[in-house]
């Protein structure tokens, strides 16, 4: 069995670095964005319009007017095979070879393949400085940006309570929380490859 790392994280608190970070030093596959353009070039649909239905669940793109309609029965069943191939290409991810895995609800998906499951997280003041410094946004102002701050995690963890019913973010259903406040990422790194060795091993992995 492969050894997979999954890494759940709230906006803007570093996860998606961790994550490149630990794959490099593990020298495995890393897979984020690569995702959502594998099913899109399966599914012969918008990677844009896969990234939005994936963030936001099978029901959030369906506008509430269209009642119950053939064209919202069509929508709706559109994206559920679009979860459907999401979870096809993360099993063939999982498969391939050892991988580190960003968000996408892995952490459940995969649960068969027993993932090392990390979270990370921050304070908000270290979110607000992260993003203002390296996450693409659109927000004018710090009351703007914190706004969105609470509402992709707001969206990340209504998309993971659709596989679960523990809480997206609740230490139960991860091995390892991680506060990255005030930390400078590229020097927990070895420190998380280490465990993540150390966990593989006594894993028998």
């Amino acid at each position: 069995m492969n050894r997979i790392i999954t890494i759940s994280r709230e906006f803007g608190s570093g996860g998606r670095e961790v994550g490149k970070r630990l794959a490099d030093a593990l020298h495995c596959a890393y897979y984020d964005s690569e995702i959502e353009a594998s099913i899109a070039q399966n599914m012969d649909l918008d990677e844009s319009y896969i990234a939005r239905s994936v963030e936001n669940g099978i029901l959030a793109n369906i506008p509430l007017h269209f009642g119950r309609t053939i064209a919202s029965t069509r929508l709706y069943k559109q994206q559920v095979d679009i979860l459907v191939e999401k979870r096809k290409v993360l099993c063939q991810i999982a498969a391939a070879s050892d991988c580190v895995i960003v968000g996408r609800a892995a952490d459940v998906i995969l649960a068969e393949q027993n993932p090392l499951k990390l979270f990370v997280y921050a304070s908000m003041e270290h979110k607000l400085a992260r993003c203002q410094r390296y996450e693409e946004t659109s927000a004018a102002s710090p009351k703007a940006l914190e706004k969105e701050i609470r509402q992709v995690d707001a969206r990340r963890a209504r998309y993971h309570g659709m596989f679960s019913p523990i809480k997206w973010g609740d230490r139960a259903n991860y091995h390892l929380c991680i506060n990255t406040t005030g930390l400078e990422i590229k020097q927990l790194i070895p420190h998380l490859a280490g465990y993540a060795q150390a966990w593989f091993a006594m894993n028998g992995r």
